[in-house]
């Protein structure tokens, strides 16, 4: 499912919204690639095929033609096993990077901890990516080639859309697993809003109705309250909203071998319908309680 970053590849995609029905609403997928570094793989300590479940496959596809009612789209092209576009920028495990300057900041969080920090240094059995340490060099590259750019773009986007907008509103798109790796079976979605500090009530509820509306389970916050995206590009004081939606990949595909189940292209379909429901009855209400303050 993978391929190799060439030079011509994009490592991103940013599809602006149509001006003449633009929007204050952002659909960011930071997990939705599978374009692999040639440096890794010849680094790797494992098959290509086991990295498959960690991306979020096929999540760009829900998003696309989005910007087409009005909303901006950004979508990574790279898979996050060659960096993970949500997490902070120094969530660095040490151990993997040999000539690592003494000045850089480390942030040893949880997530490093487990592998899957900025740098994903296991895959989703725990096993080691790499069988050799990675020179400061090449991660700095992927650093500058592909983290920055990403965030760079997107905010520009929510810049943008503030300087017109009197709110902006981002949804940041994955896709998870059926089942918990203690067996525990997940809703259908996970609205993840940092537990009301990234978005909200009225964000989360009117998303939580209009899932459900369509015959779909909804959790809140469980187990995923939302990543870096969610909770530090939200900001109370310029009214910026972020909400994490997590996707079970049983909707939409076969968890096996990753390829698109029956109902993809129905699904598909329903949940364009359902991002746009939502933003234009959340933007409605927004409306109302303005006009009645």
């Amino acid at each position: 499912m993978n391929n190799l970053i060439s030079d011509k590849a994009k490592f991103f995609t940013f599809l602006e919204s149509n001006k003449e029905f633009e929007k204050p609403l952002i659909i960011s997928s930071p997990h939705s690639g599978t374009l692999l570094d040639k440096n890794l793989l010849a680094k790797r300590n494992n098959d290509i095929y086991s990295f498959d479940s960690m991306q979020d496959m096929y999540v760009n596809e829900f998003s696309s033609g989005l910007d087409k009612c009005g909303f901006t789209v950004l979508q990574s092209n790279i898979s996050r096993v060659v960096i993970d576009l949500n997490r902070n920028i120094n969530e660095i495990d040490s151990k993997i990077i040999k000539n690592l300057p003494s000045d850089i900041e480390i942030n040893l969080s949880d997530k490093v901890r487990a592998g899957i920090g900025l740098i994903t240094t296991k895959d989703a059995s725990g096993n080691k990516i790499y069988d050799k340490k990675l020179d400061w060099m090449e991660v700095r590259d992927r650093i500058n080639n592909y983290y920055l750019p990403w965030h760079n773009a997107l905010k520009t986007a929510v810049k943008n859309l503030s300087a017109k907008f009197k709110r902006v509103l981002i949804i940041d798109m994955h896709s998870m697993p059926s089942e918990t790796i203690y067996n525990n079976k997940l809703a259908d979605f996970v609205i993840g809003n940092n537990f009301g500090k990234s978005s909200s009530d009225t964000a989360q509820k009117i998303l939580s109705r209009v899932i459900e509306s369509y015959g779909h389970s909804v959790s809140i916050n469980d187990p995923y309250p939302g990543g870096y995206i969610t909770k530090n590009y939200s900001s109370t004081d310029e009214n910026i909203q972020c909400i994490q939606l997590e996707i079970k990949k049983s909707l939409y595909m076969n968890e096996k071998n990753f390829t698109k189940n029956d109902y993809f292209d129905e699904f598909s379909l329903n949940l364009k319908q359902i991002i746009s429901k939502f933003f234009n009855e959340f933007d409605q209400k927004i409306d109302i309680d303005y006009a009645a303050e």
